[in-house]
């Protein structure tokens, strides 16, 4: 929370609680997402009160924003195959995901999918906190995938 009162309050700008809470729910307490979101929001507000509609509003810039440079800069790092794994992992949402049922999303099983499962941990897009277990290293990223690419294409950014 301290990242993105304490900038605004030395301008003499504060942050609604409920704006807050916004950012911080969309941010999960990712630095760069939060130093983002704070231009966002402030570019975006009207007065000295960063105010909830402000934080709501700034969302599509904060997107935008992100997408064109944090999280393509991953995506470039790919393989089609990697895409399509991680596009099939964003299906299921940004929560940790067992591999068999990223699998059964794109109808293989899991031993098929281990290498390319293996590759993205190593280039540091998933980790694992137990074992047959994986989640994307980085806050929004199933939105990222689910907003530029469908399970059967390329991806669109």
């Amino acid at each position: 929370m301290q990242a993105i009162v304490e900038p605004a309050k030395g301008e003499g700008v504060t942050y609604q609680p409920e704006a807050i809470d916004f950012i911080l729910a969309y941010t999960e307490g990712y630095p760069c997402f939060i130093q983002e979101f704070g231009r966002a929001a402030w570019n975006t507000a009207d007065g000295p009160v960063i105010t909830l509609v402000d934080a709501e509003d700034a969302l599509s810039q904060v997107d935008s924003e992100l997408d064109g440079s944090f999280f393509q800069a991953r995506v470039q790092r790919t393989t089609p195959d990697e895409l399509m794994y991680l596009r099939a992992m964003a299906e299921l949402g940004g929560a940790e995901h067992k591999a068999a049922d990223v699998a059964a999303v794109l109808q293989k099983t899991s031993e098929q999918l281990g290498p390319i499962r293996s590759r993205l941990i190593a280039k540091g897009l998933l980790y694992t906190s137990r074992f047959g277990y994986a989640k994307f290293t980085v806050p929004q990223f199933d939105r990222f995938m689910r907003r530029h690419m469908t399970l059967d294409s390329e991806p669109t950014a």
